[in-house]
C-alpha cells in the first residue's frame, strides 16, 4: 500500500511538473521580438524538460535565501505537499491587486510534521524598479547548484539519493531590484532570519536506498540555532541568454551577504561573497562548449553551513561529496558537447536528441585564517598546482544523461558513474 501511494505522488509531481512548465514557455515566448534572441544551445541537445520549471537562483529573480518547490520529498521533509509558487517569477503572482503581486506557497512537511510557508508581496513602479518584503518558516538548502530542485526530488523519491542538505530558515526581509536595460539589473535587501538545524525523517525510497539515510548536518557544530540580520546585494549581466549573433552569450552574477556591519548583533560576523559566470559557444550547428566558472570568498567567522564545498554531483564529479571546504573557493567546468550525431537524413535511423560529452573539472578550496574584510585577501594562498581535476564523458538522449568520471593522476578522488536527469549547467 505505502509503495502505491508514494507511486501516485511521483506520478501527480510529474503531471504539475510538465504543467507548470507549458505554463513558463508559453509566458517566455509571448514577449515582442526584438534584434535580440534568446541563446538555444544546439540543435537536438534539449535541455528544456527541466529548466523550464526551476527557479533559478543564480540568475533569476532576487532573492536572498534560495527559492523552494511547493511539491517536494526529501530525508529532512519527507513528502512536502503544498500549494503556490516560490517567486520564480514576478510576473506570476497567485493573485494581483491594483497591480500589487502577492505570492508564494504553502504546505504541509509530513517530516517535520508541522506547515510551512513563504509570503510575499511586491509591486513594479514602471518597467525597471519592484520593490517588496516576504515572510517565510521553511526548511530550504543551499545546494540548488549541484543538482536541481525536481531531479533530486525524483531521485530521491525513487532511488534513494539525496543530495542536498538541509536548514530550517525563519524570518522576513525587504528587497528591490532596478533593471538597467536588457543587460544589467541591481538588487538589495535587507533580511532577518533565523537558522535552524534539522533532523533526517525519513529513510524511504521506491527502489533502494542510495544516500538518503546520510545524516543531514547541523549548521554548526557550536550550535543549532542562529539569529543573523544581513544585507544582501547582487548584479547581474545578461541574465536572460540574450545575443545578437546566435552563436555566443554570456551571464555573470555577483552577490554578497553581510552580515558584519556597524550596528548589527548577530550570532555570527562574516560577510560572504560569491562570482558565477556561464558561457556558451556553438561551435558549429551541431558542437557546442560550455563553461561555468564560479568564486567565493568569507571574511569573518561564518557558521558551518555557509562556508564553500567542492565535490561530488555537479561539481567535481569523480571526488568525494563535499570532499573540499573552505572560505576561499574557485571552480571551473569546462564541456564540449556533440549532438545529432546518429541523425541520418536519408536513413532509417533518427535519433535525434542524442549527444556525447567531454568534460573536465576543475577546484579549490582553503580555510584562510585572518582578519581581513578584504574578500581578495587569502587567494595569495592559491597556485594552479594546488587545483583538483577530474575528466569523463557522458551520453544523454533529451533530459536523461550518462556520465563516467575519473580523477587525473595527483588528484584526489574515484572512477564515478552518474545517471543524471538534466545536464549540470
Amino acid at each position: 500500500m505505502k509503495k502505491i501511494v508514494c507511486t501516485s505522488l511521483f506520478f501527480v509531481f510529474f503531471f504539475s511538473v510538465s504543467s507548470s512548465a507549458q505554463h513558463y514557455h508559453y509566458y517566455k515566448h509571448k514577449h515582442k521580438k526584438s534584434h535580440y534572441y534568446h541563446f538555444h544551445q544546439s540543435n537536438g541537445i534539449s535541455y528544456e524538460f527541466f529548466n523550464d520549471y526551476e527557479n533559478d537562483n543564480q540568475f533569476g529573480n532576487y532573492r536572498l535565501l534560495p527559492s523552494n518547490q511547493s511539491i517536494r520529498y526529501n530525508r529532512v521533509d519527507a513528502l512536502f505537499l503544498g500549494i503556490g509558487s516560490d517567486f520564480d517569477n514576478h510576473g506570476f503572482g497567485l493573485f494581483d491587486i491594483d497591480g500589487v503581486s502577492i505570492d508564494g506557497y504553502a504546505g504541509y512537511s509530513i517530516g517535520q510534521e508541522e506547515w510551512q510557508y513563504r509570503a510575499g508581496v511586491s509591486k513594479h513602479i514602471g518597467r525597471a524598479f519592484l520593490f517588496g518584503a516576504e515572510i517565510l518558516n521553511t526548511t530550504t538548502t543551499d545546494d540548488f547548484w549541484r543538482t536541481s530542485l525536481t531531479e533530486n526530488t525524483l531521485t530521491s523519491l525513487t532511488a534513494g539519493y539525496d543530495y542536498h542538505d538541509y536548514y530550517k530558515a525563519e524570518g522576513y526581509g525587504f528587497y528591490s531590484e532596478l533593471e538597467l536595460g536588457r543587460f544589467m539589473a541591481l538588487a538589495a535587501s535587507y533580511n532577518y532570519t533565523t537558522y535552524s538545524s534539522v533532523l533526517n525523517n525519513t529513510d524511504y525510497a521506491l527502489f533502494g536506498h542510495g544516500n538518503i539515510e546520510r545524516i543531514n548536518p547541523a549548521i554548526d557544530a557550536r550550535t543549532d540555532k542562529i539569529y543573523q540580520e544581513s544585507i544582501g546585494l547582487k548584479l547581474t549581466l545578461n541574465k536572460n541568454s540574450l545575443t545578437r549573433n546566435r552563436s555566443f552569450t554570456s551571464k555573470l552574477a555577483a552577490s554578497a551577504e553581510l552580515s558584519d556591519a556597524k550596528g548589527m548583533k548577530n550570532d555570527f560576523a562574516y560577510n560572504k561573497y560569491e562570482v558565477t559566470s556561464l558561457s556558451y559557444l556553438k561551435l558549429d550547428r551541431s558542437t557546442l562548449l560550455k563553461i561555468r566558472l564560479m568564486g567565493g570568498s568569507i571574511t569573518g567567522q561564518a557558521p558551518d553551513f555557509k562556508s564553500f564545498a567542492l565535490g561530488g554531483i555537479g561539481s567535481l564529479r569523480a571526488s568525494g561529496y563535499k570532499f573540499y571546504r573552505g572560505n576561499k573557493m574557485l571552480m571551473s567546468n569546462a564541456e564540449l558537447i556533440f549532438g545529432d550525431i546518429f541523425h541520418f537524413h536519408g536513413g532509417h535511423l533518427d535519433l535525434d536528441g542524442l549527444y556525447l560529452s567531454v568534460f573536465m573539472d576543475s577546484g579549490w578550496t582553503d580555510f584562510v585564517n585572518n582578519n581581513s574584510k578584504d574578500p581578495f585577501s587569502g587567494f595569495n594562498n592559491f597556485n594552479f598546482d594546488r587545483l583538483t581535476h577530474n575528466i569523463g564523458g557522458g551520453v544523454g538522449l533529451s533530459f536523461l544523461r550518462l556520465e563516467i568520471a575519473t580523477p587525473l593522476e595527483g588528484s584526489e578522488g574515484f572512477t564515478t558513474f552518474w545517471i543524471r536527469l538534466n545536464p549540470t549547467f
